[in-house]
């Protein structure tokens, strides 16, 4: 499981489209011209509507009859799609408990202590390639491909990175309590400490809109017209 790479034209484009939606540059709702985006990042139409579909996919925008693409209600979009991740991840952590190789939880517990001490010396960068690494051991412990790949699939529509260091969140500490069970090989423990996980990030996004936060603590322009 790894975090999206955007590669040449279009793909540097997606991610300053990207960023700029979650920095709230575009209100929610705001209609994107093809033309006026070109214009603004020195680009043809081309690489803009190219990447404008790939943030559809990613739920970051939506067409609209007689508008075109508009800025999506990120809100409405990060609930759906960690409900859908908590439905395949809790089953994959379920499984893993189940599979899982005494070398494989050593692993798995010494990136979650690995997580907690890069969380808290504020590293970032560092935190975000343990959460890969430590998701890429767990779920791989399940012994089920085609889960891992859906699971795979829906990260890859959510910019899962940005959330990492919202204030009011506890992610070293329970990927740690997810180690421990699965570790100790324990299905319903570790599904209910994933489910605890999804439900506290849910609850601070919720947190985060209503005082008209995005993620990261960016502020966002909700549309007026």
């Amino acid at each position: 499981m790894a975090s999206v790479e955007y590669r040449g034209k279009r793909g540097l484009l997606v991610q300053q489209l990207r960023e700029a939606i979650l920095s709230g540059q575009f209100s929610v709702g705001e209609r994107l011209r093809q033309e006026d985006l070109a214009a603004r990042f020195g680009v043809s139409t081309t690489p803009v509507r190219e990447a404008l579909r790939v943030l559809e996919a990613q739920g970051l925008v939506r067409y609209e009859t007689d508008r075109g693409v508009a800025v999506a209600d990120l809100a409405g979009t990060f609930d759906q799609v960690y409900r859908l991740r908590e439905a395949l991840e809790c089953l994959a952590v379920e499984m893993a408990a189940q599979n899982i190789t005494a070398e494989r939880a050593e692993a798995l517990l010494e990136l979650a202590d690995q997580l907690n001490r890069l969380t808290a010396d504020g590293d970032k960068q560092a935190v975000s390639v343990a959460h890969v690494q430590f998701h890429r051991v767990l779920y791989g412990a399940c012994n089920f491909s085609a889960l891992v790949e859906m699971i795979e699939l829906v990260w890859s529509r959510f910019p899962w990175d940005e959330l990492l260091v919202l204030p009011g969140l506890t992610t070293a500490r329970d990927h740690l309590e997810i180690a421990r069970a699965v570790a100790a090989r324990d299905p319903q423990a570790a599904a209910s400490c994933l489910r605890r996980h999804f439900l506290s990030v849910r609850e601070v996004l919720q947190t985060q809109w209503r005082r008209g936060q995005a993620p990261n603590g960016l502020l966002v322009r909700r549309s007026t017209g």
